[in-house]
């Protein structure tokens, strides 16, 4: 998996984006899937840094853009609730986004023709904070997953 953050400029602040996972429900994280069965993604992020908590209070959403691999069709967004930065979580937060669904008709649905469908997940962190959302920034690239 490609992970991207910044700023990375230990020791005064430094983004990480320690994980991301495909959930069914009932099962551990896999990266084979059923079709129409719901999934979650959970991604673990942190904050380190004598400046970190500066952005305690600050709240942020993870967008995720999944290209279907057969047919290179890109699906609308999976977007995760909005996250508060707290200092009870500044060093570890876990964010879940779903449940998306991979029914013929959900948000990761197996291409006409096929019998599944291969996903190609990037994941972006976006501040509400225009100001911050330029300074602080996450991305994860690579996760795949088959829906079967």
């Amino acid at each position: 998996m490609n992970i991207q953050t910044q700023p990375n400029a230990m020791p005064l602040f430094g983004t990480r984006w320690d994980n991301l996972v495909c959930l069914e429900p009932g099962l551990s994280s896999s990266d084979v899937v059923s079709a129409g069965t719901p999934i979650s993604l959970r991604a673990d992020l942190g904050f380190d840094g004598l400046l970190a908590p500066l952005i305690i209070g600050q709240t942020f959403r993870i967008v995720y853009h999944a290209q279907r691999i057969e047919d290179n069709v890109v699906v609308a967004p999976l977007v995760s609730p909005v996250t508060t930065v707290t200092a009870a979580n500044l060093a570890h937060i876990t964010v879940t986004a779903g449940p998306f669904s991979t029914d013929p008709a959900g948000n990761l649905p197996v291409a006409p023709g096929f019998a599944a469908g291969t996903y190609r997940l990037v994941g972006h962190l976006h501040f509400t904070n225009p100001a911050i959302d330029t300074l602080v920034t996450a991305f994860c690239d690579g996760l795949i997953i088959m829906v079967t």
